[in-house]
């Protein structure tokens, strides 16, 4: 499916989609405040589906905090190669953090149109197969492994929790202003019943893949 910065819902690709258990695939450089609104109407024809339309406000909030991170990471990897820093160099990402959140803020129009020139891009994925349906995002700004092993460690803890202030308490990373987002995602689908393991996130050599997988109820 194209760039949805510029497309509206094509219910019946949608549809098409489910029927055939194929990916679909939606695609943003910039992920404008419009493509909420699209996530939005994608993901209640997939549960309005499988008759677990309960789940949508969930589940779209979780999608949203996920699109939101691979943003981020896009925005950063576009920021670090503007500086000529190197992300998986402690000392450059040490030197490009310290004024990341300032810098991008006051010029993030700047850093989304840098994005998209450097062909940065966010995928969402939803696929109905086999009485799953699995969620991804991905961006193409693969995530380093100091970073990875930080983010699955506050997941690991959170799933370890069953309350979000508890959780807070045991892995808020004020570090980079993160983590809270991934909390409450997680405690989220706990609460949902959807068990440990409906979220992972995983890394290529190419992509960050942050993963939601939502069993189908007979």
């Amino acid at each position: 499916m194209a760039d949805v910065d510029i497309v509206s819902v094509d219910i019946e690709k949608v549809n098409e989609a489910i029927r055939m258990e194929v990916p679909l695939i939606m695609t943003t450089y910039t992920a404008p405040r419009k493509v909420e609104r699209y996530i939005e109407q994608v993901v209640s024809i997939f549960l309005d589906h499988v008759k677990q339309s309960d789940l949508k406000d969930n589940v779209v909030y979780c999608i949203q905090e996920l699109v939101v991170n691979a943003k981020k990471a896009n925005t950063k990897r576009a920021y670090f190669s503007l500086k000529g820093l190197d992300l998986n160099d402690t000392t450059d990402y040490q030197k490009g953090m310290a004024n990341f959140r300032d810098d991008t803020l006051k010029n993030i129009d700047y850093y989304l149109e840098l994005q998209r020139q450097q062909g940065l891009y966010i995928k969402l994925i939803l696929q109905l197969k086999d009485r799953v349906i699995t969620i991804e995002v991905r961006n193409n700004a693969s995530i380093t492994i100091t970073e990875l092993e930080r983010i699955r460690s506050r997941i690991i803890k959170a799933k370890e929790c069953d309350e979000l202030e508890e959780a807070i308490v045991q892995v808020l990373d004020d570090s980079e202003g993160a983590g809270l987002g991934l909390v409450m995602l997680v405690i989220m689908l706990k609460k949902l019943g959807l068990g440990t393991n409906a979220f992972d996130i995983l890394r290529t050599n190419e992509e960050t893949i942050a993963r939601i997988v939502i069993p189908v109820a007979a």
